[in-house]
């Protein structure tokens, strides 16, 4: 069956990011603070922000960047981010955000797949055009007056890389009009949730995350907050950000939540002004939500979504649901739960794979049609790879992933890539990799099969490993096993290895 949204749907405007974000902009909102970084103390009001961004759009129209060009951008949380994706955004060209934590590889890797032709970041690239991260203020000065350009809502506004529902990286493909609709997806939820507009809002997880680009920075920027942030996460910055600025709305990781409820350092006055706190990224446990709730005196909730979606497709609303729910869909959003191997629905208060249709869902794989035909199934339906059931309060509760990603602090690691590079060891044989939780992170645990006549410790796959991938990607536990359970095709089955105790349990 399917399961409509609940709440009142939203008429989308036929616009880009750009202008939805900054079109109404009156004088008053233009004098509003928009950005402070907490390392620096720097503030950018909208009216600045709004400069900086046409600026830097100008900038890149002068290069001969435009509509149809992809620019990789990676650049720590800070008021240079928000003006550089808007900016980019705005010149008519596609941005490929990037975390600071991928090494030279994969960065180089990812910018040719993107297919990119100018990189903004803080290490040199020699195989396209670039600006370094830290010339982009003294760029902005150029003043080249921002191309007058009309852009079409379905041209493509982003493409993050995800690995979906299974294998490698892909590029996800998402115009102007799926981050429109998204945008305010999220302001409609945030105002279901309480909080008013101008709320001074703290966003310290990854801009460069679907999640941080959406939820974290655009969905504030459309609703006039101030949004506080930091290039990378600081626990002191993140506690004393609290008292010091008054904050309403927090967008918190799990292991956030964990720190607030079990750090001896906490002082809860400091979260007087503390109306809600947004958990998303990877899944967090009820006791830990409540433990925060009693501890601090605010609301925490958790919300559910995928880079194919923009990312936001559910938000619990408080009390609407119980802490294990990441609630219902946000409007103009329905999904089914249905067989994984029929893609028939299932009955209901049964578990299935969770489809998702929307405005927010992306157009596609970049140069990937047969992933792209796996994925978006007949009638715009999309494959989460996500198994869930819907409870009596019509809450959504993700059980397990059949989808074979892991989400280590958010950031996508891919199995596949992993055990790719330890089948290229000597003393490897065979190997099986999945998530495992392990104090509140899911975390890459690598079973292997030795190759006969060879004795590696754990300890050296893991430092070999870490070598060779971007520190998120290192594997994280790695235990020896006679064989790896697969099904008659080869297939890994994950499932039986996830259920694997750890030793000693």
């Amino acid at each position: 069956m399917i399961y409509p949204s609940p709440y009142p749907s939203l008429e989308i405007p036929d616009t880009d990011v750009f202008d939805l974000i900054f079109g109404g902009l009156t004088e008053e909102d233009a004098a509003l603070p928009a950005v402070t970084e907490l390392s620096t103390g720097t503030t950018a009001t909208y009216a600045e922000l709004k400069a900086y961004a046409e600026s830097i759009a100008g900038e890149l129209a002068s290069r001969g960047i435009g509509p149809g060009d992809v620019v990789t951008l990676q650049v720590p949380n800070s008021i240079n981010y928000a003006a550089g994706l808007l900016g980019i955004m705005h010149a008519g060209a596609t941005v490929n955000p990037i975390g600071m934590l991928m090494n030279q590889a994969d960065v180089e890797h990812i910018v040719s797949a993107s297919r990119s032709k100018l990189f903004i970041g803080p290490t040199d690239l020699e195989q396209i055009p670039q600006i370094f991260s830290m010339e982009l203020q003294s760029i902005a000065q150029h003043r080249h007056p921002a191309p007058e350009l009309r852009i079409d809502p379905a041209s493509m506004a982003a493409v993050p890389f995800s690995s979906g529902t299974t294998g490698l990286p892909k590029g996800v493909q998402l115009s102007h009009g799926n981050l429109v609709s998204n945008i305010l997806q999220v302001d409609a939820m945030v105002d279901l949730s309480g909080i008013r507009p101008q709320a001074n809002t703290l966003s310290v997880l990854p801009f460069s995350h679907i999640y941080g680009l959406t939820v974290l920075l655009l969905g504030p920027l459309y609703r006039r907050h101030h949004i506080f942030t930091m290039p990378k996460f600081d626990i002191g910055l993140f506690l004393g950000a609290h008292a010091k600025h008054g904050i309403e709305l927090t967008f918190i990781a799990p292991p956030m939540a964990i720190a607030m409820a079990k750090g001896p350092e906490i002082d809860p006055t400091w979260f007087a002004d503390s109306k809600l706190m947004v958990s998303g990224a990877a899944p967090i446990d009820a006791p830990i939500m409540r433990a925060v709730e009693d501890r601090l005196g605010t609301k925490v909730v958790q919300g559910w979504g995928m880079t194919e979606a923009s990312p936001l497709v559910a938000l619990n609303l408080h009390g609407d649901a119980d802490y294990s729910s990441v609630g219902k869909p946000t409007p103009n959003t329905e999904i089914r739960l249905v067989d994984i191997e029929t893609l028939e629905d299932v009955e209901e208060g049964q578990e299935g794979e969770v489809l998702v249709r929307g405005p927010q869902v992306m157009q596609g794989y970049l140069d990937n049609p047969e992933a792209t035909g796996k994925t978006l199934v007949q009638d715009g339906w999309l494959r989460t790879g996500d198994i869930a059931r819907v409870g009596e309060d019509g809450g959504l509760r993700i059980i397990d992933r059949a989808k074979e990603v892991i989400k280590y602090k958010g950031y996508q690691v891919a199995p596949a890539e992993l055990e790719a590079l330890l089948l290229t060891h000597p003393d490897v044989n065979d190997v099986g990799v999945v998530g495992a939780e392990r104090d509140g992170l899911e975390i890459p645990r690598a079973f292997v099969v030795k190759r006969e006549g060879s004795d590696p410790s754990a300890e050296e796959l893991m430092d070999w490993v870490a070598e060779r991938v971007t520190p998120y990607k290192k594997v994280r536990a790695v235990e020896f096993i006679d064989a790896i359970p697969k099904n008659p095709t080869g297939k890994i089955l994950r499932r039986e290895l996830r259920e694997v105790p750890w030793p000693g349990e």
